[in-house]
């Protein structure tokens, strides 16, 4: 015989909803560093009508106060510190604080620019480390190639140098390789183009696809 089951009084059987956090992000995860680069910050899961403090890396945003609207969420936009000489890239933190609620969140402003150093020598034994910035803003973890060009634009050989990674896509620096993959490097002036495509199509202005190209002058016995 079965038992009868007690029925739980109704209050019992209405949880409380799990209460959410509050939340920040920005619009992008990367911003290429101009002088019209702009960050736009959201925030949601506050308490409402009740006043806000913005900080970037733990500092209090200058003009960063405000006022939750009638749904807890606020939004907002800023400039962000120009990058110093010595700096391709910088992550910041970036925050929203009103009341007890504190909501955090990363982005990083980044020159999108190639490089190799040491950048003088033989172009026969010159060995270098290539380093790349800004990438990925065309698509996260993107692969980069360098492509070679004679002088005359044809196109001599592709390389990858590797993966792009982080929120710009950057590569620190390679291990270290020859500047030129191949002998004798003939003499002029080679454009070595720096791309997401292991098939080269030369970049030009207007291009719909991100490039960055370094001429090197080879010599008779040197690289410049």
């Amino acid at each position: 015989m079965r038992r009868p089951v007690a029925a739980l009084p109704l209050a019992l059987l209405l949880l409380p909803a799990a209460a959410h956090g509050a939340e920040v992000q920005t619009d992008r995860a990367c911003y290429l560093e101009t002088d019209k680069t702009t960050v736009t910050i959201s925030g949601n899961g506050y308490t409402p009508a009740r006043p806000y403090t913005v900080s970037l890396d733990n500092t209090p945003l200058s003009g960063g106060a405000g006022t939750m609207d009638a749904a807890g969420v606020m939004r907002g936009a800023f400039t962000p510190p120009a990058l110093t000489k010595d700096q391709n890239e910088r992550m910041f933190t970036v925050g929203v604080q009103s009341d007890a609620l504190v909501a955090q969140t990363t982005f990083t402003v980044t020159r999108f620019k190639a490089s190799f150093s040491p950048s003088k020598g033989d172009p026969a034994k010159l060995k270098v480390r290539f380093r790349v910035n800004g990438f990925g803003l065309g698509g996260p973890d993107p692969d980069v190639y360098v492509h070679y060009v004679a002088p005359g634009g044809k196109l001599r050989q592709t390389v990858r140098l590797g993966r792009a990674q982080g929120q710009c896509g950057s590569i620190a620096r390679t291990a270290q390789r020859r500047l030129f993959p191949f002998p004798s490097p003939k003499h002029g002036k080679w454009a070595l183009q720096f791309d997401t495509s292991k098939t080269y199509k030369r970049g030009v202005r207007g291009s719909p696809f991100l490039f960055y190209t370094v001429g090197v002058n080879v010599h008779r016995a040197s690289a410049s």
